[in-house]
């Protein structure tokens, strides 16, 4: 997606898909419905790309078994198991591979757009930073937010034309959290097992440092942060 999940995108697919939760959006840090939705759960955001796959006719990517025959919907989605089937052409979260490679898009720097400003002392702390100009083009962290979230696409895109990959808020990806595997690995979808899920791009409440192509974080799967959202992916045709 070029954009992170919005409130509007989220009420719109609730209206023809009633057994979508509520938005649950803390309007203290964003009330306009342009803005990216926050506050929702890792198990919330598989179902709305299952519902989003459904309401266009694609197929659904999560289901409750491992032969993918059950899918995940609103009777099951807090309760899993969790499989995913990546050979389908619905939406999904993107892996964590995938959340660093579409963020890069094809930069090898700490961030997509080059900063040249960047140090330890200047991303870490969250005072407006003139400091750094380039990426203050790029990002929406604490140091430029306003400390709230921001209507999507109003920075800069990164090369391949994707939104708010450094900040606004962060995203959900698919995988458990843990350590990388050694040796080079090819579309890895994460550790098998875990008790917390990725969460990449930083946020509005967090420094820039955390906002970086390579900056990784987590959380419990069921929790609700302010400064958390997702967005989704496809298989290219």
């Amino acid at each position: 997606m070029e954009f992170e999940v919005t409130r509007s995108m989220w009420a719109i697919l609730r209206a023809v898909q009633p057994t979508l939760p509520a938005d649950q959006s803390h309007v203290t840090w964003g009330a306009d419905l342009r803005l990216p939705i926050q506050k929702v759960t890792w198990f919330e955001s598989l179902l709305f790309a299952n519902l989003l796959s459904l309401q266009q006719g694609l197929t659904r990517c999560y289901y409750t078994n491992a032969a993918c025959t059950v899918p995940l919907d609103s009777t099951n989605y807090t309760s899993g198991p969790y499989y995913c089937n990546w050979d389908a052409n619905g939406y999904r979260l993107p892996t964590e591979g995938e959340r660093e490679y579409f963020c890069r898009a094809g930069t090898t720097s700490p961030y997509w757009i080059d900063e040249p400003n960047y140090s330890l002392s200047t991303c870490y702390y969250c005072p407006p930073n003139p400091q750094l100009a380039a990426l203050n083009t790029a990002d929406w962290t604490c140091g430029n937010s306003g400390s709230r979230t921001q209507p999507v696409g109003y920075r800069l895109a990164n090369p391949w034309n994707l939104s708010d990959v450094h900040g606004n808020v962060a995203e959900w990806c698919w995988d458990w959290y843990g350590d990388y595997p050694a040796g080079d690995q090819i579309d890895y979808p994460g550790p098998d097992t875990g008790t917390i899920r990725t969460i990449r791009g930083g946020s509005w409440y967090q420094p820039s440092g955390a906002a970086r192509s390579a900056y990784r974080c987590y959380y419990q799967p069921d929790g609700r942060c302010y400064d958390v959202g997702f967005r989704l992916v496809r298989n290219a045709p």
